[in-house]
């Protein structure tokens, strides 16, 4: 008999037992300390969070108590501590991720990059183009046709879902979702935020 113990996730209730929460508590401590210094720290460690929580609601075959076996595979798809990219002195600008076509895994409505309602740029990271302004034109084309284009876009725009989280963002890219990559991608979005502002700054 094993002792269990519940605990909050990414904002979803979890059951684990007491030696598989020793682990994961150490294991996020560590995560913490190695983003503390890094720019989204709070937002790093949420979608984190988050995306673990997702994997184990994925692994019910296997029960739906986290044990080690359950833990291990989360981590393992993670990324170990020692995997982390230890590269804080190095600015994130340029750590860009290639912008050779990658098609994406799941598709969403990107919201970072909409114009509208992010269905273009969605449907662009989705089909691996690399500039959105070529399925922009395309709704506008069926809009000129005949308006179509408009209830196309309008039916997307309500049945795709918005990308919210950091995974969210990798899934639409077809990147994978681990901890470095969640990291980057927070800290990429503070930037292109920051980008924006001064832009419109600029403009008074």
């Amino acid at each position: 008999m094993k002792k269990v113990v519940h605990i909050n996730l990414g904002g979803k209730e979890f059951t684990i037992n007491n030696d598989a929460y020793s682990v994961l508590e150490n294991y996020l401590i560590t995560i913490e300390n190695h983003f503390s210094k890094s720019q989204g720290f709070e937002g790093i460690l949420y979608d984190i969070e988050v995306r673990m929580g997702e994997l184990f609601e994925e692994d019910n075959k296997h029960g739906n108590i986290i044990d080690m076996s359950k833990l291990d595979r989360v981590m393992n798809t993670m990324g170990r501590p020692e995997d982390f990219t230890d590269d804080d002195d190095e600015p994130v600008r340029s750590r860009k991720r290639s912008s050779g076509i990658k098609t994406g895994k799941k598709l969403f409505r990107d919201n970072e990059n909409k114009v509208i309602g992010g269905v273009a740029a969605g449907l662009s990271s989705y089909f691996g183009i690399n500039d959105p302004i070529f399925i922009r034109l395309f709704f506008v084309l069926l809009f000129l046709m005949g308006g179509s284009g408009f209830i196309a876009y309008l039916i997307m725009m309500i049945a795709i879902p918005k990308a919210e989280t950091s995974s969210d963002y990798l899934a639409m890219k077809g990147e994978e979702i681990n901890i470095d990559n969640i990291a980057k991608t927070v800290q990429e979005s503070i930037i292109d935020i920051k980008d924006k502002f001064d832009d419109f700054s600029k403009g008074f």
